[in-house]
Formats: structure tokens, sequence, C-alpha cells
């Protein structure tokens, strides 16, 4: 798979990502409340986040690894695993999302779990089934904070629609993920939902959040 292949795939992703969020910006005229300055905490988590799922979605975009090496691969996820490790406890520990903060540190602890052993399982060639299950539960636990986004009032901005999308689509993503490292999944597809995931969920969401609280669209 050449260098231009993947670079229009990525262009194609990165539109389809920014066409579903103009849909769910239109949500955003319809929360209540002042949004939180969250930004300045979730904003470099999610920017590596992108690094790391944007290589495991192209590493597997390519199936016969002729571009992507697993182990490169493998090193960049470790190290954006353990890069959120310092940013969940400084968060946790000042509070920094108000009454939310163990709710969302909790989800992204799971996520750094995950992405820490998935780098190191993949630096090692080590079997990936067990993690699969992991990623499964994580995927269905995601799910629970999808429809608390959706169904509950929050003080700081009504419901969070795009917010459950986001989930909604890591829901997807583990749940493939899991089923593709117990042999059960196209590989393919699930290089598209990641990909897909790094740029709506986490690239996306990244350049809104840092931008000026009136700028931050559905946030």
């Amino acid at each position: 798979m050449s260098q231009k292949t993947y670079s229009f795939r990525g262009i194609r992703v990165f539109f389809l990502c920014a066409a579903v969020l103009l849909v769910f910006c239109g949500f955003a005229n319809a929360s209540q409340g002042v949004p939180a300055p969250v930004g300045k905490w979730i904003a470099p988590i999610i920017y590596l986040g992108a690094f790391a799922l944007l290589s495991q979605g192209f590493m597997h975009l390519d199936p016969e690894r002729k571009k992507a090496n697993e182990k490169t691969v493998g090193v960049i996820t470790l190290v954006v695993g353990l890069m959120w490790w310092p940013f969940l406890i400084a968060m946790i520990s000042a509070q920094g999302l108000g009454f939310i903060t163990n709710f969302v540190t909790g989800l992204a602890g799971m996520y750094a779990f995950f992405f820490t052993v998935l780098g190191i399982l993949e630096i090692f060639s080590l079997p990936k089934k067990s993690l699969g299950g992991i990623a499964i539960l994580i995927g269905w636990l995601t799910l629970a904070y999808a429809l608390f986004w959706l169904t509950y009032d929050l003080p700081i901005g009504g419901r969070w629609v795009y917010h459950f999308s986001i989930a909604f689509v890591w829901f997807v993503a583990m749940n493939l993920a899991g089923l593709l490292m117990q042999g059960r999944m196209n590989e393919k597809l699930v290089g598209w939902v990641v990909t897909f995931a790094a740029l709506y969920t986490f690239a996306i969401p990244a350049i809104l959040w840092s931008m000026p609280l009136h700028m931050q669209g559905p946030f």
C-alpha cells in the first residue's frame, strides 16, 4: 500500500468526520448553561490519543505490514499510554473538571491502561487474546458513559449529545478491536473504524477544546 493511498484514505476519513461533526454541532444551541473550561485538562491527552490511534488505524489498514511496523506502533502506543497517567493524576488531584472529575478520569484511566498494555504486547509480540476480552469490557463500560451523557441534564451544558456520539464510537471500536485480538474480526474494518475514531473522537475534539469557550461548538 503506497503512501499516497494512506494519505488519500486519511483525507477521506477526515472529511467524513468533519461532516458528522457538523450534524452534531446543531445540537450545541440546545444546550443550557455555561460550558466548563475543561480544555486545559482534556486537550493535551486527546491530542496524544489521536497520535496513538492513527498509528494503530494505519497499521490495521495494512494487514500485510508492508509499510507499518507493529513494534514501532507499539512504542508509540506505550508512550502515549504512559504520558496519560501524569495528566490524570494531576486532574484528579486538582479536581480540574469539578463534579465530573472522578467520572471522567475513571473512563480515561481505563483507556490509559489499555494503551499501555497494548503497546507492551505489540513491542514484545505477545498474544493479545486476553486483552481482547478487556477491550470488549471497556467498550461496554463506555456505552454506560454514553447513555449517561445522553439522558442526564448536566449543570455545565445540558445533555452532551456529541459526547454521547464519541462514547458510542468507542463502544463500537473497542468491541471490534477486542474481537480482532481474539481472531474473530476483519483487520481492515478495524483499521477504518479506529482511524475514524482517532479523528472524530480525539483530533477534532482536541482542536475544539483548544479554542476559547465561545468557539468550542458542541462542547
